[in-house]
């Protein structure tokens, strides 16, 4: 092995397991949520109030205030489209501001949430610190900021990896009127988890794209074709594209030349005690009827439906697909054919 990548491989490692170098500084540290003008402006910080819940069972919940970043088209409109973004586990990353640049070059305003850095999380190492279901009730927070604005129409929904859980999570009408009164206009979800299921006869209204990797191992795409083959359905939109030779990250250049992570959970058992669901109270529990109140009991779980090993790597070839089907799969889906 070269030198250089040998060099390549630690800087990579070290970056996904120790996060940034640098430390970030919250901006809204003594803020809370506020909104000085009916006009969402380029370069804007947004600070809201959130739900530091687990799940959607809100009891005893403290709220906590988050920031995001706002991206404006190089060109100037009476009113947009807006996508906000929800980052994986490993945070808020370099590779993150590709999908800002294409998508504004497009003429959408991107909202960019950062979930970690008002909890003190740098990386999520094991997965559990927060859930999918975290970043949802984020999101939803910042979806009801966002449609304050009069120069914002619809609003699309995009996440990474367990930041992908709460898009597929806002097509189950059932589940997204626990959270909030307002709904998406449209869904997508990159090398997401989908381990979790419902009943076949739940409601379904947001339009989804799941995008996977065929050669993912972290989060195997097999569970997220057994939910599009659940619960697609005529009347509502759920498509899934399956990206051939792509691994998880794959649209992360840092990880250009692969890199192997022994101790890293490659989420492949899908029996019902390691399949999640939300039972009636909104807390997340297996099929199999184990209620997940938190950190502790979702890392065991982890631990017991997962092997260990999981290979990352960029694919050129695969980011430049996967941005073209979410270009295709926002127009589609907003009509945002101006």
């Amino acid at each position: 092995m070269s030198g250089l990548r040998i060099a390549i491989i630690f800087l990579v490692s070290s970056v996904l397991l120790n996060g940034c170098t640098y430390k970030k500084t919250n901006p809204c540290i003594n803020n809370v949520e506020s909104q000085t003008t009916s006009i969402l402006k380029n370069y804007e910080v947004i600070c809201f109030e959130t739900v530091d819940s687990y799940d959607l069972n809100y009891e005893s919940d403290n709220n906590l205030t988050l920031y995001a970043k706002v991206f404006f088209p190089p060109y100037i409109k009476s009113s947009y489209n807006a996508v906000i973004l929800s980052h994986g586990s490993g945070g808020v990353r370099k590779y993150h501001n590709r999908y800002v640049e294409f998508l504004t070059e497009a003429g959408y305003v991107v909202f960019q949430i950062d979930h970690y850095l008002a909890r003190g999380i740098r990386y999520s190492k094991t997965f559990s610190e927060v859930s999918g279901i975290t970043f949802m009730n984020d999101a939803y927070k910042a979806l009801e900021i966002v449609k304050k604005y009069d120069n914002i129409d619809k609003i699309a929904y995009l996440g990474w990896s367990q930041g992908g859980v709460g898009p597929i999570l806002s097509h189950f009408d059932d589940l997204v009127e626990r959270i909030s009164e307002n709904r998406f206009d449209t869904a997508i979800a990159i090398y997401p988890y989908c381990g979790f299921t419902f009943e076949a006869d739940i409601q379904t209204q947001t339009p989804l794209l799941i995008i996977t990797g065929r050669d993912d191992d972290l989060t195997p795409e097999e569970p997220c074709i057994t939910l599009r083959d659940k619960f697609a359905k005529n009347d509502r939109v759920f498509d899934l594209v399956s990206l051939k030779g792509a691994r998880h990250g794959f649209d992360n250049p840092f990880l250009f030349f692969g890199f192997e992570f022994t101790k890293l959970p490659s989420l492949d058992n899908h029996s019902d005690e390691c399949t999640l669901t939300i039972n009636n109270y909104g807390n997340i529990q297996t099929v199999a009827g184990e209620i997940i109140y938190g950190p502790k009991e979702s890392a065991d779980i982890i631990d017991r439906c997962s092997s260990k090993g999981v290979m990352v790597k960029y694919n050129h070839e695969a980011t430049l697909k996967s941005q073209k089907h979410v270009l295709n799969f926002l127009s589609k889906t907003l009509n945002n054919m101006q």
